[in-house]
């Protein structure tokens, strides 16, 4: 039986190889999106858009990014279309020695 563990990359928006930095090994793709959702380095003006008719708080704001960031990790492994993007890489563990 494998294993699987999950690891969070920060990069560009271009999703270069040569920017990704390690930012995390996990046991899960819920324990990885979550350790996203609160640390990532994303502007959240650039996640939320304001909306001038109806002005959000930056708490309210911060609630939204993380929405919309739970989102995109439900479809897709990574985010998509900031200047700082995440992608989640999954590595299948062998257990060989039982």
């Amino acid at each position: 039986m494998g294993r699987q563990i999950f690891v969070v990359y920060e990069t560009d928006q271009w999703h270069s190889i040569t920017s990704r930095n390690d930012r995390g090994v996990f046991t899960s793709k819920r324990a990885a999106v979550n350790a996203i959702v609160k640390h990532h380095n994303i502007d959240v003006d650039e996640i939320v858009e304001d909306d001038e008719t109806n002005p959000l708080t930056q708490k309210q704001k911060k609630k939204e990014a993380e929405r919309v960031l739970r989102a995109e990790f439900d479809v897709a492994y990574q985010t998509q279309g900031y200047s700082i993007n995440y992608e989640i890489e999954v590595w299948n563990i062998n257990e060989w020695f039982d």
